[in-house]
């Protein structure tokens, strides 16, 4: 294959990935609060630079606070963690392709696209960073440093491997760190410069608007997860720079403006959760957060001004858990780690725009454990700190930190489809916590077919676990094992599980992304008040794609004196279909004949089937691996595995679950249960309580 048929098939590969596959607005799971905008105020914006960030009105005003304290919005930091660094560094040459002979295969090719972004990012972090300390330290072999990084920017190709069609990452950094250079160094460019910049930007942001405008609409196809990123990371940024200097940079800005005033957020509603789980809601509100903040310094306008920004830090306070790993779904390129210092700076800046002490714990508990944060690809592909700290304090207040409650609590995200029982929750050796999922988007974007899942985490370790690895969107491991059903903490039924295929998956039929949102489940049920809290929810629509003979799906989970969880899944069929139930651990397993146990470092978990669903019960048995993934995507990595307890075929189950944690050293928590009826009743060391069933 030559470097041109290998350029134009990784595009052709691209293109297809980002296409919508229908229209979604009128299936749309979710009313997005609109938030009315008068734009009159962009008639009145000033044609001064700096315009990112700090306003050129207001840069003596720093330089002098900064005379005065060294370390004013921590600018100390900034310049020996973020920006000395690369005083000595050249400007990057521009990117090669992918080497031709991975195109064909996404985990041979993925490696190289993220060393390409990583390697952009780089070159962001040093064009804007070294832009921001020569102009305000008036410092000229900085600012000639800056210059120098910004103009080699400009000589990359905007229709080559660092365009939009070609890697998108590489392309939102570009664009971005150009229009720092730009902005930032305007008076110390010479027209020709300036003009050779800010035709490079001109044709990227071009690019990127014929994409969000045509080729993906936007605007009827809100659901388009980089398409909307893209408007935070590229588009904002680039036209405050060019304002009125590019007469559509108004015109773009209107757009994002809008977009973000009547359409967002589309993956959740007014409860604040985020359907395509807290890595994605970290990178939306990452760039997001970033954009408002702009034009907030920019244009005074407030953008947080809609009920899911106030709730929205409560997702990753109660749905990535301080104290565990493989505890939530959708895609993880996080996946094994504990949640990243990125999260809470997320975190943190909601509780600035809040003013939400909590949320200052979470990112403190995150601080200090994460001190090895510039190690991982998923940050220094992706962030700088010294520059979030300077922007939080610059726009912000700080506040002391106040802990979440320790007694036993069930968060519910009711309209997007997400809730938590947690108890101890501010102490990790006593912390026992289960996240769940019914969410009405289904498999939808970076969803998985996961609706009624769940993990178990207890005393230090997540002892019922979402399994396998990161290695990319549309690699084996992410389309044969981490979006499907069989994957997770549910059931299959006759051997079938939820809609999860996309553009990736080669589905034998035609895809189109609606019948991943139709495949949604719901919250059918919950109680965050009594003493026995519970959620319900209902996945039937969830598997009626691949399986029309299932009627009702239905899981009710309980959780007893914060110690103890009793789980219900009933399902109806047209016809008899056997049930496999499914629990998935990093761990060991023993089994047993009604009954398995996880054993965990700290933690073991006593799994136990309790009513007349034994009489029906043909095995239980521990299976490793990731099914038909292709063993070198995990070579050298530790294989899962999980407990298949096969049911026998009924048109009816009914399989009730105790699922008891204890601490693997010392005294174990004791449990005995008598069912009669529809009552059960549990004695939890020594305390009775009574669940209706």
């Amino acid at each position: 294959m030559s470097d041109k048929k290998s350029f134009d098939a990784i595009k052709a590969i691209k293109l297809e990935n980002d296409k919508s596959a229908g229209n979604l607005v009128d299936i749309m799971p979710i009313q997005v609060q609109e938030a009315d905008i008068d734009l009159s105020f962009l008639d009145n914006l000033s044609v001064d630079h700096p315009r990112l960030l700090v306003q050129s009105k207001d840069l003596a005003a720093f330089r002098e606070n900064l005379k005065n304290d060294s370390s004013y919005c921590k600018f100390d930091a900034f310049m020996s963690n973020s920006t000395n660094k690369f005083l000595d560094t050249e400007p990057y040459a521009e990117p090669q392709p992918y080497p031709e002979e991975t195109v064909g295969k996404a985990s041979l090719w993925r490696p190289f696209w993220r060393q390409m972004y990583v390697s952009c990012q780089e070159a962001f972090n040093a064009t804007r960073n070294l832009s921001i300390a020569g102009i305000v330290l008036e410092d000229e072999d900085i600012i000639a440093k800056a210059k120098a990084w910004t103009l080699q920017l400009a000589t990359y190709d905007p229709e080559g491997v660092t365009s939009r069609g070609y890697n998108d990452e590489a392309a939102f950094r570009v664009i971005a760190a150009m229009a720092w250079g730009y902005d930032w160094l305007h008076a110390y460019l010479s027209d020709e410069e300036r003009e050779t910049i800010k035709q490079a930007l001109i044709t990227r942001l071009e690019e990127i608007m014929h994409h969000l405008q045509v080729t993906v609409d936007l605007l009827a196809n809100p659901l388009n997860s980089h398409g909307v990123r893209s408007i935070s990371s590229a588009v904002i940024p680039t036209c405050i720079a060019l304002y009125n200097e590019y007469p559509k940079a108004r015109d773009y800005i209107e757009y994002g403006i809008e977009y973000y005033a009547k359409h967002y957020p589309p993956w959740g509603g007014q409860d604040g959760a985020w359907a395509e789980g807290p890595d994605y809601w970290n990178t939306q509100m990452a760039f997001l957060g970033e954009s408002f903040d702009l034009l907030k310094s920019y244009t005074s306008i407030n953008m947080f001004n809609k009920e899911f920004y106030k709730n929205t830090g409560d997702f990753p306070l109660y749905c990535m858990p301080v104290h565990s790993k493989r505890a939530s779904f959708c895609d993880q390129s996080s996946i094994g780690d504990f949640p990243g210092l990125k999260l809470a700076y997320n975190i943190k800046h909601f509780a600035g725009v809040n003013n939400k002490p909590e949320y200052i714990w979470y990112y403190n508990q995150l601080k200090a454990r994460d001190t090895e944060a510039h190690t991982k690809f998923y940050n220094f592909g992706w962030w700088d700190f010294g520059y979030d700290d300077l922007r939080f304090d610059y726009l912000w207040n700080d506040m002391p930190e106040v802990a979440p409650s320790n007694e036993p609590l069930l968060k519910v995200f009711p309209i997007t489809g997400w809730a938590a029982f947690h108890s101890n929750m501010t102490n990790r050796e006593e912390h026992i916590h289960m996240v769940y999922k019914c969410s009405p988007f289904g498999s939808i974007s970076h969803s998985h077919g996961d609706q009624n899942a769940y993990t178990l985490h207890a005393f230090g370790d997540t002892l019922a676990a979402i399994t396998g690895y990161y290695g990319g969107f549309g690699v084996d491991m992410h389309i044969k094992w981490r979006r499907r059903t069989f994957s997770k903490n549910l059931p299959l039924f006759d051997g079938k599980g939820q809609y999860a295929e996309n553009t990736t998956t080669k589905f034998e039929g035609e895809h189109q992304d609606r019948y991943c949102i139709e495949a949604g489940g719901k919250i059918s049920d919950y109680d965050t008040e009594s003493e026995v809290l519970f959620v319900e929810g209902d996945a039937s629509t969830s598997y009626q794609f691949h399986n029309p003979e299932l009627e009702s799906y239905k899981r009710k989970i309980w959780f007893a004196k914060g110690k103890v969880f009793v789980m219900r899944d009933t399902a109806t069929m047209k016809v008899e279909q056997d049930l496999t139930w499914n629990l998935h651990t990093t761990f060991g397993t023993e089994t047993a004949k009604d009954a398995f146990q996880i054993i965990g470092d700290n933690a073991v978990l006593d799994v136990s089937f309790i009513n007349d669903c034994t009489d029906d019960l043909v095995s239980i048995d521990n299976v490793e691996g990731f099914g038909e993934v292709d063993p070198a995507e995990y070579a050298d990595l530790e294989v899962h595995s999980h407990v298949e307890a096969k049911f026998k075929a009924k048109k009816e189950h009914n399989i009730l679950t105790l699922l008891v944690p204890s601490k693997a050293e010392g005294a174990k928590t004791q449990v005995s249960h008598k069912l009669v009826g529809n009552s059960l009743e549990l004695t939890i060391d020594g305390e009775t309580v009574t669940i209706e069933l």
